[in-house]
């Protein structure tokens, strides 16, 4: 049970560092937005790097599962499969948004609106 528990911190503290950073840097990007006399789209960047973010730490996460897999550490890899799930609607939602005109895209944007990004 101890070992599940450092490995879910331990987790949590993998996807908090990146994403603590991503929000220090947008809202140093907003402010000087907001200072400048012509202010530009900061957003889209801000989203840009979202996207990368996760689907980063979507294929860390998808290797350490395989790997929890070969070592048959179940337990494990269960709470890595959580996070990729919680992972894939944002990536896919991204994704969609930014250029996907699928029948898929049409349903996930209008299933998962007010979700996540609008």
């Amino acid at each position: 049970m101890k070992k599940i528990g450092i490995h879910l911190l331990k987790k949590i503290l993998f996807i908090t560092i990146p994403f603590g950073g991503l929000y220090i840097f947008a809202q140093m990007a907003f402010e000087e937005n907001r200072k400048s006399r012509h202010p530009k789209d900061v957003g889209l960047g801000i989203a840009i790097l979202l996207f990368l973010i996760l689907l980063i730490l979507f294929i860390i996460f998808f290797i350490d599962a395989i790997k929890q897999y070969k070592k048959k550490e179940y337990k494990l890899m269960g709470i890595t499969i959580f996070f990729l799930l919680l992972f894939s609607i944002p990536i896919l939602k991204i994704h969609c948004l930014m250029g996907g005109d699928t029948f898929f895209c049409d349903t996930l944007i209008s299933t998962t609106k007010g979700w996540f990004i609008d």
